[in-house]
C-alpha cells in the first residue's frame, strides 16, 4: 500500500475512535428532547464517516483509471466528516 493510502486508513482509524467516543457521550443520560437532537446528530456523523469509509473502499479496489477523482471525492468526503465532529487533525 503506498504511503497516501496509509496515510488515510490512519485518519480513518482516528476518524472512528472519535466517532465511538462522540457516540458514548451522546448516548448518555440527557432529557428526552434533548435525547433526540443528539441522537439525529450522531446519525448524520455515521452517515459522513459511512461515506468517508465507502469512498475510501472504491479508492482501494480502484486500478488506474479515474484514481485522481477518487482521491479528490475522498478528500472532500473526509473533509466535511472532519468538519461536522470538530475535528482538525
Amino acid at each position: 500500500m503506498d504511503p497516501y493510502m496509509r496515510k488515510i486508513e490512519a485518519l480513518l482509524r482516528q476518524g472512528r475512535a472519535r466517532l465511538d467516543g462522540l457516540s458514548v457521550r451522546m448516548r448518555a443520560a440527557a432529557p428526552a428532547f434533548s435525547a433526540l437532537v443528539r441522537r439525529r446528530k450522531l446519525m448524520s456523523f455515521e452517515a459522513r464517516f459511512a461515506e468517508v469509509s465507502r469512498r475510501f473502499e472504491l479508492l482501494r479496489a480502484a486500478g488506474t483509471e479515474g484514481v485522481a477523482d477518487l482521491k479528490v471525492g475522498l478528500e472532500k468526503a473526509l473533509d466535511a466528516f472532519q468538519s461536522e465532529i470538530g475535528w482538525k487533525p
